[in-house]
């Protein structure tokens, strides 16, 4: 968990130092949003994630799961067009599992939301907490911190703890998520996305 601190707060240095105004100058495992995900994994792996997508309304965007290897984190996850045959990032997110161990992912997400805030000054923060959305039971919850660019796009940060149905029906834990996403996704979510 330090390793994925130091990582994030490098990443985020580094991007800074060269005025980091523009969403797309951040990371996660390399990727960032308007980047081919071509570049990152073979056709035939993102045609295989496919087979386990989620897609938002009226199909526009799709959420997959990659097979990366990585240190940070224990899930990546990105958001395509699904008929994009370049297969544009949207939005790049690394989840940390947490399982039952919702507080210690609060304390993490602290510690990295203070980071955020001492690298980025002028920077929006919008906290929301509620029912996480993809449970259709209403009994998780999501405590996410936003960070709007005023050139467009957001990071959030985000610990979700899992009800015990979807816990039971889909194997869903609770975890920590780290997402950059594109202005151009930013602006189709506030549309009522679901």
């Amino acid at each position: 968990m330090k390793n994925f601190l130091f990582t994030l707060i490098f990443i985020l240095i580094s991007t800074s130092l060269v005025k980091a105004d523009d969403i797309k100058d951040f990371e996660i495992e390399g990727m960032s949003v308007g980047d081919s995900l071509l570049d990152y994994i073979s056709s035939k792996k993102i045609d295989s994630a496919f087979k386990n997508a989620s897609y938002y309304k009226n199909d526009t965007y799709v959420v997959i799961f990659i097979p990366k290897i990585s240190k940070q984190y224990d899930k990546i996850q990105v958001t395509l067009k699904p008929n994009d045959k370049k297969n544009i990032i949207f939005s790049v997110e690394g989840i940390i599992d947490y399982d039952n161990q919702i507080e210690n992912c609060k304390i993490k997400k602290k510690e990295i939301i203070k980071e955020l805030k001492d690298l980025f000054k002028d920077i929006d923060q919008l906290d929301d907490d509620r029912k996480y959305s993809a449970d259709p039971t209403n009994n998780s919850f999501s405590y996410t911190t936003w960070f709007f660019l005023d050139t467009g796009g957001f990071i959030s940060v985000s610990c979700t703890k899992m009800g015990n149905e979807v816990r039971k029906k889909n194997g869903w834990i609770d975890e920590l998520s780290i997402a950059v996403t594109s202005a151009e996704l930013e602006k189709f979510l506030k549309n009522d996305p679901y």
